[in-house]
């Protein structure tokens, strides 16, 4: 019987001839990046885009919120009774103004 000899071929074995590669194509990759300056794995990309679109969402919602308060006034003018209008929008402000501190709380919670 002979005996060979045989080396177990191990990981480190594979990864050496494999890192040569990658070093390249890091390098290179890393060049490319540095000439244009954007990289397009970056989250901060995607995160610039979600604060862009939360502001127009934002501006939005401010100038509905404005249109719907005059509609909600024309609207009470328009169907209650002169002396009872006075209460009527009271109550509107009122639940506006808490509806308003009720989110306010949150976003204060939300951000601490």
């Amino acid at each position: 019987m002979t005996d060979t000899s045989t080396q177990p071929t191990t990981d480190t074995d594979q990864t050496t001839d494999q890192q040569p590669h990658q070093r390249d194509g890091a390098q290179t990759a890393a060049k490319s990046n540095a000439i244009s300056g954007f990289d397009p794995r970056s989250n901060e990309i995607h995160r610039y885009l979600a604060w862009g679109a939360l502001a127009v969402c934002s501006l939005v919602a401010v100038f509905a919120l404005f249109q719907f308060y005059g509609s909600v006034t024309s609207t009470i003018e328009l169907w209650v009774d002169p002396k009872f209008q006075p209460p009527i929008r009271a109550a509107f402000n009122l639940a506006v103004l808490l509806t308003s501190l009720i989110g306010i709380s949150l976003l204060v919670r939300e951000l601490k």
